[in-house]
């Protein structure tokens, strides 16, 4: 069979079976049988079969003239070491013609092979590091999304024959099951994870089933496809045309005003005391939900679910129904809830949770459903009055979603409380929000559960929210006690998410109670206390984070060197998460359209380019502290605010004056109430206001 240049393959576990990948059994062999031509196209350094990202595989650098296996593994204390051997002796010629690469792993010692003789033995009885368990292993390539170009590892190839399995066999059986001398499937069939001999296949396919143990498939990753989402939306499909996973794995609780929603699409919807007092799980196994649910089970769409409905309807890209069910913390579960009846409950296994709007903040874009600050404010001065009431109390009232006060008794954190037990045990992923979490009683409970319970979780991500505004010893208290969970190993990770728009006083006039520089002085004390901590900071990109956005991407790059260390959870220390704000639209950046020209963010867009992540895969040494930078998402996600101001069509002439003329309504009363001035902290758009005062005569 043929791989295509830039269309590598992967071969990962069907749904429904363990998702693990093969190199993470205690004993294992993986054969690969192939050839690459001389006038193949493929880039100077190619992978036969591996895991990207930091990588495990054999492959060849043309450039160096070298043959190389490398892969990842933990030290005692489990801190993460680079293995790389290197080998002269295997020319590009010697698999211009058919060959084997054959690898084995006993438990103690991997031994590769070259067309079934022995090229080396490497002792090793380190455990690999836990970024390869749901990885796939890719024929093929390494590291195909780098966004450096000479990076990309990419090649033709021909393909003859894969096989792996869960023992490490005699290299002369190997040789007899790949050469299909005598092959006794039967001898094989209780160590055989899976099987491809591609006689019949010309890789036009798409997908191939391994036909003999039905367990793993082959899939063609296409160079702007995503991994797994074809097949997952087809079986997704077979069950319903609206069945999607995340209805019953995922969750977000606002329970300072008793709302869920699953997931964070659908309007939040209320759960009511009764429902409640029967049944605690009714924060997320609500009627609403469960008559949701009975919709996808039975081949309908639910309405609630209109965002991915939209998306399905009018494009070709994939909705969020396909990607959230694609995710660790929902594929696992596809049988069980495929097969499950719409009544029955369900632990979530991704939950957000906001146990109070207590906040010591009031941000411009935020509002009195998540700010007990704003609340204080629209109940002194009410709300502001633009071509619209904004951040009024009326629509609370009446859905009956005003936050119960955080000295009050709340039942829905009550109830929280009874089914916490439970629903921790299986939990992949828990997030606190707000409100400010560090103000919240609960957000200490769950650490001090966390901490003293007999049966901990110890595969939870935790993540936690934070402004990182509070008093100093909070901060103080909020590093003792994830020191503590981390030196004791009860979670698989810890990420702190905190908020930050712009640079210096240019963020502290949206975000109002902020003090920019105690925030960084924070981010670093966390990060320095915290040596295996990531930072990821929010940034809800707006018309005042324009002119100084350049200044926090430097600082976060600041940030990036300063704290590197190839220990942390995630791979940076520090992210910068680039979203855009939609509401309110009298707010959005998109409002200075003929006031800055297009190529305004292009110097930003370069600067994280040129400062990127390394990403070679073949460089044959560790990442060092000169390789940090933005990695692809991080830059993708910045250079998707230059496509949303050049091609953005949402706004009409007479919407945009519209959306201006109460964007300058509402600073002059922001203003008036919050004793500040907009262009003291914002000269750049001095002329912008003016030309809206003299053209529309407010």
């Amino acid at each position: 069979m043929k791989i295509e240049y830039e269309k590598p393959w992967f071969v990962k576990p069907k749904l429904g079976e363990e998702q693990t990948n093969i190199i993470m059994n205690p004993s294992y062999t993986i054969s690969l049988s192939f050839s690459v031509g001389q006038n193949y196209k493929r880039d100077d350094k190619i992978g036969f079969f591996g895991v990207p990202g930091k990588n495990f595989g054999i492959s060849y650098d043309y450039v160096k003239k070298l043959f190389v296996f490398e892969f990842w593994d933990k030290d005692p204390k489990g801190n993460p070491v680079f293995n790389c051997y290197t080998y002269e002796s295997i020319t590009e010629k010697m698999y211009d013609k058919k060959t084997n690469i054959t690898l084995t792993y006993n438990g103690s010692e991997y031994k590769i092979f070259f067309d079934f003789k022995l090229l080396d033995i490497i002792e090793s009885n380190s455990v690999l590091i836990d970024d390869y368990i749901n990885e796939p292993i890719y024929i093929g390539c390494h590291n195909i999304d780098s966004i450096n170009q000479s990076h990309r590892n990419l090649t033709e190839m021909d393909v003859f024959h894969f096989s792996a399995f869960k023992k490490s066999l005699p290299i002369n059986e190997v040789k007899m099951f790949v050469n299909q001398t005598n092959r006794n499937l039967e001898k094989f069939s209780d160590n055989l994870l899976c099987l491809f001999d591609f006689e019949s296949q010309n890789g036009d396919e798409f997908i191939i089933l391994d036909e003999y143990k039905d367990k793993y498939f082959l899939k063609k990753k296409n160079k702007n496809s995503s991994i797994g989402f074809e097949i997952s939306k087809k079986k997704l499909d077979a069950v319903g045309c609206g069945f999607c996973l995340a209805k019953w794995t995922q969750v977000t609780m606002h329970l300072h005003n008793g709302t869920t929603h699953s997931c964070h699409h659908p309007e939040p919807h209320k759960v009511s005391l009764e429902e409640l007092s029967r049944n605690p799980t009714a924060l997320h196994n609500s009627k609403v939900k469960k008559m949701a649910r009975k919709e996808m089970l039975e081949n309908k769409r639910p309405s609630e679910c209109s965002y991915c409905w939209n998306v399905e309807d009018n494009s070709t890209s994939f909705s969020d129904r396909v990607f959230k069910s694609s995710e660790p913390w929902s594929e696992p579960y596809f049988d069980e809830i495929s097969k499950s009846d719409w009544r029955d409950n369900f632990n979530p296994k991704y939950v957000e949770v906001s146990f109070s709007n207590t906040c010591n903040f009031k941000c411009a874009y935020c509002g009195p459903e998540y700010s007990s600050k704003w609340m204080e404010e629209i109940n002194d001065h009410g709300p502001y009055k633009l071509s619209f009431d904004y951040n009024g109390t009326q629509r609370m009232e009446e859905r009956n979603t005003k936050p119960y006060k955080h000295s009050e008794d709340n039942p829905y954190v009550n109830s929280f409380w009874e089914w916490f037990p439970d629903l921790y045990k299986s939990m992949d992923t828990f997030r606190i929000t707000g409100g400010e979490p560090l103000l919240s009683k609960d957000t200490w409970k769950v650490l001090d559960f966390i901490l003293e319970t007999n049966e901990p979780n110890r595969n939870l991500k935790l993540s936690i929210n934070s402004n990182l505004g509070v008093p100093d010893n909070l901060i103080d208290r909020l590093i003792e006690k994830l020191d503590d969970i981390i030196r004791n190993n009860l979670v698989k990770e810890i990420i702190i998410f905190t908020s930050c728009d712009g640079y210096g006083i240019q963020s502290e006039y949206t975000r109002y109670g902020m003090n920019f520089e105690k925030l960084f002085k924070n981010i670093d004390k966390v990060l320095t206390n915290l040596p295996k901590v990531t930072i990821v900071v929010m940034s809800t990109f707006n018309i005042f984070s324009v002119f100084s956005y350049e200044d926090l991407i430097r600082k976060i790059h600041e940030l990036k060197i300063k704290h590197f260390n190839p220990h942390r959870y995630w791979s940076s220390s520090i992210i910068l998460d680039t979203s855009y704000l939609r509401q309110p639209s009298f707010m959005s950046f998109r409002l200075l359209k003929g006031y800055i020209s297009e190529d305004f963010f292009d110097r930003w867009i370069k600067y994280m380019k040129f400062n990127s992540t390394y990403r070679s895969l073949n460089f044959l040494q560790m990442q060092n502290v000169k390789d940090v930078g933005f990695s692809t998402q991080e830059i993708e996600k910045v250079s998707r605010l230059k496509d949303i101001f050049t091609s953005d069509k949402d706004f009409d002439d007479s919407t945009l004056l519209q959306h201006k003329i109460d964007l300058n309504t509402f600073v002059k009363q922001y203003e008036s109430r919050r004793g500040l001035k907009v262009l003291e902290v914002y000269p750049e758009l001095k002329s912008f206001f003016e030309k809206i005062e003299n053209e529309n005569r407010i």
